[in-house]
């Protein structure tokens, strides 16, 4: 057997190899033999996998469960999960989905934002009650490549290269490849790893092929306040062979969802807590003391969120198999759009300080006094990701030849943002020392009956001076690009084949924001009991925590409200601009790489090289000495990168069923277009002197050496083992470091400083996974089928950022240290259960730096974990029904807090308990 010198398990280039009338094929860039009919007219066969462990079953005629060869059979560490793994959980999409495999963490939030980016993507995104965002190893989306159908994704994040995939339904796929090795033919800038989104094609199925799947959904938590809480998702699916000997193939589905949600939340914001013992009036922690231990908070922001998600696409592919040629179109659509509102009460306190002076000299702090606010905004959101493609594979005799073009377009914007503040006057405000107690993490107010009757009055909530506020904020990506590679089958005792290849990517990145604040809806003096945007009222904001009468309205009159205010206000050049940028990157890359074969050894050596030019243009704002606007105008800057990408994976394989591999490889990851060219100001100062606050240019990209060992076996018996080895040394850490920039003094006339993003130190990450599935078939009758599966990782990561702001050797941020997966599943004679547990593991989201920072004071999302269950039966008729439901221990979605061990500033948001059920039809 000669194996393909392709990248990932499945690889695209390979798809021509996949489908010839239900055999075994060569396929993969591991040479991965894989079954023809991996669609979902295989689904109801693909009974012998829990989706709790690192495998995908496919099984073929009934015959074989190819699930060990797939894994086994790939160059490198390879997950993979069915679209049956991926529909059989009570996942809300295809991240919660991944999280179920080893290595890989999910979250809520964009942990790598901006000081732009305010709560888009922040504990508004935690509320919607689903993952968004994955990790791979320990380092979040930034560091990976995502694909669809092998076509590099679109990456419409505003700020940072990550992609939002919870767009993403848990339909329409026919699998996802998770590559966390990369070879020489697989693109360069992936430390992490790769995640190819895979659909099928119509030349997957040998008879033709209809599927109707439908799902209906019930959450807990609105249920609660009389709010609507169902969920609908409906799909359809066709794959239909035609013409001459069947060579064309036709696939095509299209899918429609609405989810409704809502959350509790409890918030805090940057200046609403302090150190409760300080050397000084409210000043700094004293020399000694544990800053996590001596926190003091000043304000309080229960909150209660809803909202709409609705979510559809089709995906379409037109295949035709010749003799020696294969020609293919493919494209996908995927729409994302979340009608959310957000509602706040709180009591705030930070500007009523009350330091008593202490017999040691320091001081001991409060609050002796404090506002009460209403607040009301719209979070709303678009995604959307599409591609398309064209291609083929030409054989010539020995060459091999694959092609292709292809284009993307990614969106993920907040348009028409809108929100308006009430808050009571001083003698209806608490009037008294505020002081918190905790319960369930949640800090509670002492409140007095009188004070709670207060807060309770919507009558005493007067509309604020320039209360309102609307913003629009665009952003989107577009990609174009192809490639060709050439395969030589040498076929020798040694030199089994070559290949070597180029491709082209060019992207276009676009974003603004603009804001109209000061915006005045209503008369001085209008309450908000009287407002014609409230039509009812919680009883409680946060049921059994904060008794808070909570009005709540209508999101659309909101938005329509200021958004017609906002047409009266004309912005100056700088505020229409400030937040306007755009860019272009070119990457282009070559790569030979061969595949050897020594024995039971396998060896590729492969050698990859890429060129970037980027280029952005932004705004460069001036002001003058008097705070006037000075010479504004577009700018624009230029940075290259070069990279030579060596890579060696061996593989030793003394069985059909084992193998012991080793990789090392180079990688690396371009900064974000905002890190590099974010907006510049530029402050003349009156002495003469000159401020600038700018992106870097000059940042280096992020490289890596990274190493991989590990062990696996997959047993005829149905038992797989998987115990792996990691190691990344990176270089030059990009990191976010919150709501500023680095400023350094500039030796160079005329100039005192510049802010400015900068790298890192070089940080390391390693771990060890391991995974193992076993089903109890030997034993008698119905027993048979009980089985347990699971995964376990553990990573560790430590950076110097080279900041003085802050402490060396800290944790890298995203990269939690404890991962887990337990499942006890039953697999047999068409029935299908599971019990899958899910732990992850505490992870440092941000950097603090400065008195109110260090290493104490960093953020830290606190360790999340669900119980969720599944039971689903197959019908000889071809209707499956499944019921599931998640989170059964109602714990909370999110929980991130200033401080590791410390919950005295805590962040909380509950979205409760879901429950499906759902029917797929294939005749």
């Amino acid at each position: 057997m000669t194996r393909s010198t392709f990248g990932g398990l499945d690889d695209p280039r390979a798809d021509h190899a996949r489908r010839s009338r239900g055999a075994w094929l060569a396929g993969s860039a591991a040479g991965v033999l894989l079954l023809a009919t991996l669609g979902p007219a295989a689904h109801a066969a693909d009974l012998n996998d829990d989706g709790g462990g690192d495998v995908s079953a496919v099984v073929v005629n009934g015959k074989r469960n190819a699930s060990a060869a797939q894994q086994v059979e790939a160059i490198g560490a390879t997950n993979v999960l069915s679209a049956d793994q991926i529909q059989r959980n009570p996942d809300q999409n295809v991240v919660d989905a991944l999280a179920r495999l080893p290595g890989v963490s999910v979250s809520p939030t964009d942990n790598m934002g901006s000081p732009s980016q305010g709560n888009h993507h922040g504990v508004d995104a935690a509320g919607r009650g689903e993952g968004s965002f994955v990790s791979l190893r320990g380092l979040n989306g930034a560091y990976n490549v995502n694909l669809l159908n092998g076509v590099n994704a679109a990456q419409g994040m505003p700020y940072s290269r990550q992609i939002e995939l919870s767009l993403l339904p848990p339909v329409g796929l026919d699998r996802i490849v998770v590559s966390k090795t990369s070879t020489a033919d697989m693109d360069g800038d992936a430390i992490g790893g790769t995640i190819d989104f895979r659909t099928p094609t119509g030349l997957d199925f040998k008879d033709p092929m209809t599927r109707i799947y439908v799902q209906a959904g019930l959450a807990q938590l609105p249920l609660r306040y009389g709010l609507k809480g169902g969920s609908g998702l409906a799909q359809a699916e066709l794959a239909r062979r035609f013409g001459a000997d069947s060579r064309f193939g036709i696939y095509a589905t299209a899918y429609y969802g609405k989810r409704n949600f809502a959350s509790t939340m409890q918030d805090y914001q940057a200046g609403q807590w302090e150190h409760a013992i300080s050397d000084g009036e409210q000043g700094s922690n004293p020399v000694g003391m544990d800053k996590s231990d001596n926190l003091l908070l000043t304000s309080l922001n229960a909150q209660f969120t809803r909202g709409q998600q609705k979510r559809y696409g089709a995906i379409a592919s037109l295949d035709w198999e010749g003799e020696r040629t294969t020609l293919y179109a493919r494209g996908s659509f995927a729409r994302s759009n979340i009608d959310q509102e957000v509602y706040q009460k709180s009591i705030q306190a930070d500007g009523y300080s009350a330091g008593v002076l202490r017999p040691d000299g320091l001081y001991q702090n409060a609050e002796d006094d404090g506002e009460y606010h209403y607040w009301f905004e719209t979070s709303p959101e678009v995604s959307e990701l599409d591609s398309f493609q064209l291609g083929g594979q030409s054989k010539f005799g020995r060459l091999t030849v694959d092609y292709n073009a292809f284009y993307s377009w990614g969106e993920n914007s907040a348009p028409d943002h809108a929100e308006i503040t009430y808050q009571t006057d001083a003698d209806h405000d608490l009037n008294g020392p505020f002081t918190v107690t905790y319960r369930d993490r949640y800090p509670i107010p002492q409140l007095t009956p009188a004070q709670l009757a207060r807060l309770n009055d919507s009558r005493l909530f007067l509309v604020g001076e320039d209360s309102g506020e609307f913003t629009s904020s665009h952003s989107e990506q577009r990609k174009t690009g192809g490639r060709v590679d050439f395969h030589y089958d040498v076929d020798g005792d040694v030199l089994r084949d070559l290949a070597f290849g180029a491709k082209y990517v060019e992207s276009r990145r676009e974003t603004s924001s603009r804001d109209y604040s000061g915006l005045n809806p209503y008369p001085a003096g209008s309450t908000l009991a009287d407002s014609p945007l409230i039509n009812r009222t919680l009883g409680q904001t946060i049921k059994g925590v904060y008794p808070y009468a909570l009005p709540i309205g209508d999101g659309a009159a909101l938005t329509d409200l200021m958004a017609g205010l906002s047409k009266a206000q004309a912005l100056s050049a700088d505020d229409f601009n400030k937040n306007t940028m755009s860019g272009t990157e070119k990457v282009s890359s070559v790569y030979v790489l061969a595949n050897l074969k020594l024995g039971v050894v396998e060896v590729q050596p492969g050698l990859r090289y890429e060129h970037t030019e980027i280029h952005d243009t932004f705004w460069n704002q001036v002001t003058n000495p008097d705070d006037s606007a000075g010479a504004s105008a577009f700018a624009s800057n230029r940075t290259t990168y070069d990279f030579v990408l060596p890579s060696v994976h061996a593989n030793y394989r003394p069985d059909a069923e084992t193998v012991v591999r080793a990789s090392i490889w180079r990688s690396y990851v371009r900064p974000a277009f905002f890190q590099l060219a974010g907006g510049r100001r530029t402050t003349l100062n009156p002495d003469g002197s000159i401020d600038i606050t700018e992106g870097n240019p000059n940042l280096k990209a992020i490289s890596a050496v990274n190493y991989d060992v590990s062990y696996e076996h997959a047993g005829a018996s149905g038992t797989q083992v998987m115990v792996g080895l990691f190691l990344k040394d990176l270089s030059n850490y990009l990191y976010d470091r919150g709501n500023t920039y680095r400023a350094q003094a500039v030796a160079q006339t005329g100039i005192s400083s510049i802010s400015r993003p900068e790298n890192g130190g070089d940080p390391r990450v390693y771990g060890l996974e391991v995974s193992g599935r076993r089903q109890f078939t030997e034993l008698q009758g119905w027993l048979g089928g009980l089985g347990v599966s699971g995964n376990l990782t553990l990573q560790r990561s430590k950076v110097d950022l080279k900041d003085p702001d802050t402490d060396s050797g800290m944790r890298m941020q995203g990269s939690p240290d404890l991962l887990y997966n337990a499942s006890l599943f039953y697999d047999r004679d068409g029935l299908t259960a599971s019990l899958a547990y899910r732990y992850g593991g505490p992870t440092l989201v941000s950097y603090r730096f400065g008195d109110y920072g260090g290493a104490d004071l960093n953020e830290w999302q606190r360790a999340t974990r669900t119980l969720d269950a599944s039971v689903a039966y197959q019908f000889q008729s071809g209707l499956k029904l499944t019921l599931s439901a998640s989170n059964l221990l109602n714990d909370y979605g999110y929980y991130r807090t200033v401080g590791r061990d410390s919950g005295t500033i805590p962040q909380l948001v509950s979205s409760g308990r879901n429950a499906f059920i759902s029917a797929a039809y294939s005749f």
